[in-house]
């Protein structure tokens, strides 16, 4: 699978970053929205795209991630951002989000110098590069471990729950995904999980969230706090019900009732116990 980069505007950022990271020795995978958007690229259906580029990067230290962003600043032309020190502005002037994981964490939280936003959580970060990534081909000829679909719907109901009042999209997101998964992993699903089927009742997107929670489950294998996490998070949107904020948003962006989408989330959940 490849992504369309519209007129190649992402491999001069691609070559630097992959040269960086090279450099200083430290592995990565792509997240967020331009992970969303290659999955999405094996669709004929149009979504909308962002030029925006997420990186986790494995890093042990402070000093190495700070490496990196030197490099990128000395060797690349590119620069700091005033209010928030995890994101680059490349000579593209693409936004750059460099995202720190592993030994650099204290209790799921990363801090740095610098000025704005020096502060994240990266809850699932390392679950998700251990057992969350594919490795996929670019049309820019790079080639990249990806969040999968099922990580970034893990890596959204987190970042939500920690900061809903600045994650409005993260909603929306997982209800795209929800709806479209069944086209877009078709091969997964008939090769891994032809068991779900024989229930002429479910849905497409019923089946979707049966897998989805699944795999959630596979990629929370090594962490019980995590996917205890992941339930309680579930099980808070379930209760509340249209007023959790984050089904309202679901709702808003696909066809549906505020009783479908729990149904999809209860279907989540029920997969998170199996």
């Amino acid at each position: 699978m490849s992504l369309r980069v519209r007129g190649g505007d992402l491999k001069e950022v691609f070559d630097a970053l992959e040269e960086a990271f090279k450099a200083i020795g430290i592995d990565y995978y792509l997240i967020g929205a331009i992970a969303r958007d290659i999955w999405y690229s094996g669709s004929d259906q149009i979504f909308r795209q962002t030029k925006d580029v997420d990186f986790a990067v494995l890093v042990g230290s402070k000093l190495e991630y700070e490496a990196v962003k030197q490099y990128l600043k000395e060797n690349k032309n590119f620069q700091d951002t005033k209010g928030n020190s995890f994101v680059m502005l490349a000579p593209e002037g693409i936004q750059i989000d460099i995202l720190p994981f592993g030994a650099i964490e204290i209790d799921d939280r990363v801090d740095v110098e610098g000025g704005g936003l020096t502060s994240i959580k990266v809850n699932g970060f390392m679950e998700v590069y251990l057992s969350g990534t594919e490795k996929i081909e670019t049309e820019t000829g790079h080639q990249f471990k990806v969040a999968t679909l099922p990580s970034i719907v893990l890596l959204k109901l987190i970042a939500f729950d920690d900061r809903p009042e600045k994650r409005t999209k993260d909603a929306r997101d997982v209800a795209n995904i929800l709806a479209h998964f069944f086209d877009l992993q078709a091969e997964l699903i008939y090769n891994e999980h032809n068991d779900i089927f024989g229930n002429e009742d479910q849905t497409l997107e019923e089946i979707s969230a049966i897998v989805i929670g699944r795999e959630l489950k596979k990629i929370c294998s090594t962490n019980q706090s995590l996917l205890e996490r992941l339930r309680q998070i579930l099980q808070n949107h379930i209760a509340l019900k249209e007023n959790s904020v984050f089904i309202r948003n679901m709702v808003a962006e696909t066809d549906g009732t505020v009783e479908n989408k729990i149904r999809l989330l209860q279907k989540v959940l029920a997969s998170l116990y199996r």
